[in-house]
């Protein structure tokens, strides 16, 4: 997900591009992982995407053979009526879930956290940020049942540069390691497992994950896409993981055990 833009003909860009990498993305990426964590679709395993965007996720996951549903907030809601499954999207917000407790096995959300307690499109934060995001982990974790997961995502606040929230041509926003609008490692573990007293968080390697649509505009992006294509997919190796936590690393992809 990047920063929802405030302009119109932005905003159709972003729907456009996104109703075609997210069906990419989650062919190729969050659907083999979730046959990992959580079995194959035969299996009649169900998943909840918070801030599932345009929905193609959903669909995506629906045709393939699971119980998927969606929520969104945002503009992106605009695009629901163009699914084939447009009774599995729902407009809400990951802190107020439409949805009964122990609902999902498991919950995938990607490039939401950071948004939760923003100012409108910006990166700046209201001054509750905390508690905000204290509960969209509390109600995540309500909704998925014992023993589930959830696959948690945002660009990684001790590395300088942010990647998806570029207010400029450059592709790339610098940014200190104390802001608090992105989110380190660390404050994954403490909002989901001593504030929503879930059992446990890990990394996860994130081989396939990207498709460096926005920084593959520019001469640099392409020139250095393949070598953070490699850096990327050494992210799944066991014995790199403590490299996966660290500044080194520009985005996280994390599993939340419940």
């Amino acid at each position: 997900m990047v920063c929802c833009p405030a302009d119109a003909e932005l905003q159709r860009e972003t729907i456009a591009w996104e109703e075609h990498d997210n069906v990419r993305f989650t062919r190729e990426y969050t659907a083999p992982l979730l046959v990992r964590l959580i079995g194959p679709p035969s299996g009649g395993g169900s998943v909840l995407s918070v801030g599932c965007g345009v929905g193609t996720d959903v669909e995506t996951l629906a045709g393939l053979g699971w119980d998927a549903h969606g929520v969104e907030p945002g503009y992106r809601k605009s695009a629901f009526a163009q699914r084939s499954v447009p009774e599995r999207l729902h407009v809400g917000d990951g802190r107020d879930l439409p949805f009964e407790d122990a609902r999902f096995d498991a919950i995938t959300s990607y490039g939401v956290i950071e948004h939760v307690g923003a100012v409108g499109d910006t990166v700046q934060v209201h001054s509750d940020v905390w508690e905000q995001r204290v509960s969209y982990a509390r109600e995540c974790a309500r909704v998925v049942g014992p023993g589930g997961v959830m696959i948690i995502s945002t660009p990684n606040r001790l590395h300088p540069a942010d990647y998806f929230h570029s207010p400029n041509r450059f592709g790339m926003r610098w940014h200190s390691p104390r802001e608090r609008f992105s989110l380190s490692f660390a404050d994954i573990r403490r909002l989901f497992v001593d504030e929503a007293g879930c059992r446990g968080v890990r990394p996860l390697g994130m081989r396939n994950a990207f498709v460096f649509h926005r920084v593959r505009r520019h001469a640099w992006g392409r020139l250095l896409t393949p070598l953070t294509r490699a850096a990327l997919g050494a992210t799944g190796v066991r014995a790199l993981a403590p490299l996966a936590r660290s500044p080194l690393n520009p985005f996280l992809v994390v599993r939340v055990d419940r």
